[in-house]
């Protein structure tokens, strides 16, 4: 992949990983999502995503799904907590039609009154859908004791009552103060020429030297203490017991130790052969779901987290097995060895779709590296795994796992 970039006088940043694909890519993101979400209106960021398709000042909601059935492969948005995606996949031949059509949702969405009331009652039913599911639920718990100030503690779908009181004026304002080009990012990846991808853009985005962002920070609170270092929920009408385990974790910028970290998930909880699986589901039979692994929104903080399903009788046992085998020193040189060969395979597949790529590139700017990085990531990931010790996988874990910052969350029967 050959990865270029041009950054506008305004800002705008323009770039392009040419993979020999037929089918492109196109992407815009804004450096906005839910942590900027007003303190009595959670959910506004997730809301305005969705208003973004149900109008433009040329485009009527049926206009724009009739060109998605014809000419899409694929088109959604999604909002993060720092930043709003709306992508759109099509053959290659039509990018001209797609790069148009998503600068249109992006800058010139117009709300429409009759579909404002519509719309906060399919997000009051996405909320709902959450609250409801009990792996949400001990979720929501978690982060509420990993963090008092950080986003990350909050949903980035919303409240039901910040999503009431939501208005058009905000919509408004929030496209004026948040979509412009100085916090916008246009990535295009496949089988496009840089030049042509950069010419296309300016004719649909004028130059704005006046409209500019200020963006926040937050504290980690990587040295903070959880709030309570257990939650116990009682539900009715419940058959199983879920215990989750979370604690924060180191943020790693450097491919290192992020290798590392992927040793560290995958030896102790993200695979069938991991020690969790092996210890609690095939030794001893106590669960049929068990996954885990480092979660993160780079800028912001990063968790680990041990998900485990299990019967109501069982739980207290879980939850004493999973902090013993946590805090297990790894010593098992044959595992770590299988883990290196799976992850050396891993990244042989990796590069075969567009996603892979675009994943690629979105990582280097996550962690604000210039988008150039991708292009020589898997040799860099394969030397790097090549590289790896035990010793130094053990090391990582052993500096980023204290029982004193464990939380512990039980759902049970009542």
């Amino acid at each position: 992949m050959k990865v270029r970039e041009t950054v506008r006088e305004d800002g705008l940043r323009i770039i392009s990983g040419h993979v020999p694909s037929q089918k492109v890519h196109f992407e815009l993101i804004s450096g906005v999502g839910s942590a900027y979400d007003p303190k009595d209106k959670q959910g506004l960021l997730h809301y305005f995503e969705h208003m973004a398709f149900k109008g433009t000042q040329k485009r009527s909601i049926e206009n724009i799904n009739s060109f998605r059935r014809r000419n899409l492969l694929g088109s959604n948005a999604s909002t993060e907590r720092l930043k709003t995606n709306y992508y759109a996949v099509a053959v290659s031949r039509k990018f001209t039609i797609l790069c148009e059509f998503l600068c249109d949702l992006y800058f010139h969405s117009v709300f429409p009154s009759e579909e404002i009331e519509r719309e906060k009652e399919v997000i009051l039913n996405e909320i709902a859908r959450d609250n409801d599911q009990d792996n949400y639920r001990v979720l929501f718990a978690l982060w509420e004791q990993l963090w008092t100030q950080n986003p990350l503690r909050m949903s980035g779908v919303g409240s039901v009552e910040g999503v009431k009181k939501i208005s058009s004026d905000d919509l408004f304002s929030t496209k004026n103060y948040w979509y412009v080009p100085s916090n916008t990012i246009a990535l295009a990846v496949g089988r496009v020429d840089h030049d042509e991808l950069v010419a296309e853009l300016n004719r649909h985005i004028p130059i704005d030297m006046v409209n500019t962002v200020e963006h926040g920070a937050w504290n980690d609170e990587y040295g903070v203490l959880p709030q309570k270092s257990e939650i116990i929920i009682e539900l009715p009408q419940r058959e199983k017991a879920i215990f989750f385990l979370g604690s924060k974790f180191p943020f790693y910028k450097d491919e290192k130790n992020d290798i590392l970290t992927k040793f560290f998930k995958y030896l102790l909880v993200g695979r069938e052969t991991s020690r969790l699986f092996r210890e609690i589901r095939e030794k001893r039979g106590l669960s049929y779901a068990l996954e885990g692994g480092v979660a993160c929104d780079f800028r912001l903080g990063h968790y680990f987290y041990v998900y485990v399903e299990t019967l109501p009788q069982r739980v207290k046992e879980v939850q004493e097995l999973v902090k013993e085998l946590l805090m297990k020193p790894f010593d098992n040189p044959d595992a770590f060895e299988e883990t290196k060969e799976w992850l050396q395979d891993c990244f042989t597949l990796n590069p075969e779709g567009l996603s892979d790529w675009i994943g690629f590139i979105k990582s280097a700017l996550d962690v604000g590296e210039s988008p150039r990085r991708a292009e020589r990531f898997l040799p860099r990931m394969s030397k790097l795994i090549s590289s790896a010790s035990l010793e130094e996988v053990e090391d990582l874990r052993r500096s980023s796992l204290n029982p004193e910052h464990f939380v512990s969350v039980i759902l049970k029967p009542e």
